[in-house]
Parts: structure tokens; sequence; C-alpha cells
């Protein structure tokens, strides 16, 4: 929250709470909460994305295997066809995510590659 104030502001807002702090501290303060977000969305970058990733596609397949189970089970020919572009129209997405995956693989080794270097 104290990022997004002015200087004057921020200082005046901790000082009103009890944290009476000088400039030169706020200004190293603010710097490590910047670098600690940057350092946060590099560990989703490297981990987390990968991950949720996946889940994205274990849960397309299973709703890709739910619409093929409705689809058998279905007797109406105007429902069974509804249910066929939804399968269409989902296997498209996941050709996508298939597609992306290799991006999405390269991006993680090159995240883990820098932390390890850092």
């Amino acid at each position: 929250m104290v990022l997004r104030l002015k200087e004057y502001e921020a200082l005046k807002y901790l000082e009103e709470r009890g944290h009476t702090i000088s400039h030169d501290t706020y200004y190293r303060l603010r710097k490590e909460v910047k670098e600690s977000t940057n350092t946060r969305l590099h560990l989703i970058a490297s981990e987390e994305f990968s991950s949720q990733h996946v889940q994205r596609l274990d849960t397309l397949k299973t709703i890709e295997n739910e619409l093929w189970s409705c689809y058998h089970s279905e007797q109406n020919p105007s429902k069974k066809a509804n249910i066929l572009v939804q399968i269409s129209e989902l296997q498209e997405l996941l050709a996508a995510f298939y597609d992306s995956s290799r991006w999405v693989l390269e991006q993680s080794a090159r995240m883990k590659k820098q932390k390890v270097n850092n």
C-alpha cells in the first residue's frame, strides 16, 4: 500500500502508526519490497506457471472425456450434434495448449537456469 503513496504521504502514514523512519530508510525498504515482488514473479514464472499449465491441460482433458461420455449416452440427435460442436471447440483449445507447452518448458528452463546463476 505504501508503494502507491508519495514519499511524504507514506512517511506520514507510517508515523501515524508509530513507525518513524528516515527518507533513506524509506527508499531502502521501498527498494527491498520492489525487489521481493520481482523475486515472487520469477518464482511464479519458473515453477508455478508450469504447474498451472499442466493443471489446465488435465482439466481440459477431463472435460473432453466427460463430453464424450455425454455424447455416447445421449439419444437426441440434435443434442449429440451440439456435444460434437463443443468437443470440436475444446480440441482446438487443447491443440493450442499443446503447442504452447514447448514455450512453457523453455521459459521454465530459462528461469531455473537464471536462478542457479544468481
